[in-house]
């Protein structure tokens, strides 16, 4: 499956999302964004995909265009409204998903990478929430998903301070969950893809079910655990994950 500016490699059960842009650093215009929320939508129906990595090479994504934005009222939600399909795929979505982060992600970019499950990036990486020098609000959900990563003191620091990080910098807030070495960004990020693959998939939906409704009240919380964990038990995987851990041998999920 492909499309112009966007590939996808199935590595077993880790599909690799490539941003394809490289003349634009991956620049969130229409041609990429489009293909990308399908892709992501696609990949969450197949079953024997268990983890994502989205990655755009030497730069992972400079954010949305200046150039070329449709100003009109409508024309401009209708454009939101499809780069929300892509934040809700990844954050709602069951399947795991890792950031593989090099370069820029500025902008719309950063969102992107903030609403992965997990980033990885190198010292070299660069991260800037720089919406407001331009005249616009953060958007693509970031002020949803950085709060969430960061908490809110942090995220206003980002947010309304619009500083540039690099990638230690971002690691030292939580921005970045894995700093790993120049030259090493994707390999990581495929291995860290790989633990997640070999997880049961039931339970890593649930959790990110979870997550993305918090906050709750602990009383919904507790109903939502009753009865989620209680679906769960009755699974073949669970079945699988207790016969493989008395006999002390590794399970092997099936997503049943």
């Amino acid at each position: 499956m492909s499309a112009a500016a966007v590939t996808v490699e199935h590595r077993g059960a880790i599909a690799l999302v490539t941003l394809n842009l490289p003349a634009k650093r991956n620049s969130l215009v229409p041609e990429l964004y489009r293909p990308l929320a399908d892709v992501l939508e696609t990949l969450q129906e197949q079953r024997d995909v268990r983890a994502i990595v989205i990655t755009g090479g030497a730069h992972f994504c400079a954010g949305g265009p200046l150039d070329g934005l449709d100003t009109r009222g409508l024309a401009m939600r209708a454009d939101m409204r499809c780069g929300h399909r892509v934040i809700r795929a990844i954050v709602s979505g069951r399947l795991p998903v890792v950031a593989a982060v090099e370069g820029a992600a500025f902008g719309a970019g950063l969102s992107l990478a903030a609403a992965c499950d997990f980033v990885v990036a190198d010292a070299a990486s660069r991260f800037g929430a720089v919406f407001g020098k331009v005249g616009v609000m953060p958007d693509w959900g970031a002020l949803w998903t950085l709060p969430q990563r960061l908490g809110l003191s942090k995220a206003r620091q980002v947010l309304m301070f619009q500083q540039i990080l690099d990638g230690e910098q971002a690691a030292s807030i939580g921005l970045v969950d894995f700093l790993v070495p120049t030259g090493q960004v994707l390999e990581q990020a495929l291995e860290r893809a790989g633990q997640l693959a070999q997880a049961a998939p039931g339970p890593l939906a649930s959790t990110k079910s979870f997550l993305a409704r918090a906050p709750m009240t602990l009383d919904a919380l507790l109903d939502w655990e009753a009865d989620t964990q209680a679906l769960l038990i009755g699974s073949a995987d669970f079945a699988e994950g207790r016969d493989a851990f008395f006999v002390k041998r590794i399970a092997t999920f099936t997503g049943l």
